[in-house]
C-alpha cells in the first residue's frame, strides 16, 4: 500500500541517496559521490532537526519510492506581515519504476497542504522541461527562471 508520510531527520540518509540519484540522472553528479551523498546527508540532517528543511516520503511496502524536500526561506518583514516565511521546492525524485502513477502530484499536494497550514504565501521551484507541465498543472506559473505558486 502507497503512503505519504513526513520525514524526519532519521531519514536523512534515504533523502541524500535520492538526491545522488537525481543528480547522477541529470548527468550533474561531479567530483566524489560518496562525499556528496555524506555531506548531502548531513545537510538534511541539520536542516530538518531545525526545520529549515520539510520533506515528504513515497512509501510502499515499506520501501521509499520517492521525495520531496522543501526548504523554508525566512524573509524580512513586511508592514502587517512580521512572520513571514517563503518556500523552495527542491530535491523531487520518484525512483523510475515507480514514475507515472502521481507520486509526484501526491508529494507537491503535501507540501502545498503544509505551506497553506504555516501561512507560506511563495513557493517557488526550478524543473526539468520533462516535469514542467506537472507544476503548471497544479497552478504554478513561470517566474524568471523559476516556476511560482502564490497562495
Amino acid at each position: 500500500m502507497l503512503q505519504i508520510r513526513p520525514a524526519t531527520a532519521s531519514d536523512a540518509g534515504v533523502i541524500a541517496k535520492f538526491r545522488v540519484l537525481l543528480f547522477r540522472e541529470m548527468g550533474r553528479l561531479e567530483g566524489d559521490e560518496l562525499e556528496f551523498a555524506q555531506a548531502s546527508e548531513n545537510y538534511f540532517d541539520w536542516a530538518l532537526s531545525t526545520e529549515r528543511e520539510v520533506a515528504w516520503l513515497a512509501e510502499d511496502m515499506g520501501e521509499i519510492v520517492a521525495v520531496l524536500s522543501m526548504m523554508r526561506e525566512p524573509m524580512p518583514p513586511k508592514p502587517g506581515r512580521t512572520r513571514l516565511v517563503e518556500a523552495y521546492i527542491h530535491n523531487v525524485y520518484v525512483l523510475p519504476s515507480h514514475r507515472m502513477r502521481g507520486l509526484a502530484k501526491r508529494l507537491t499536494d503535501a507540501a502545498l497542504k503544509y505551506a497553506r497550514e504555516e501561512g507560506i504565501r511563495r513557493i517557488r521551484l526550478y524543473t526539468s522541461e520533462e516535469a514542467r507541465w506537472l507544476y503548471e498543472n497544479l497552478g504554478f506559473t513561470p517566474h524568471g527562471r523559476y516556476l511560482e505558486m502564490k497562495l
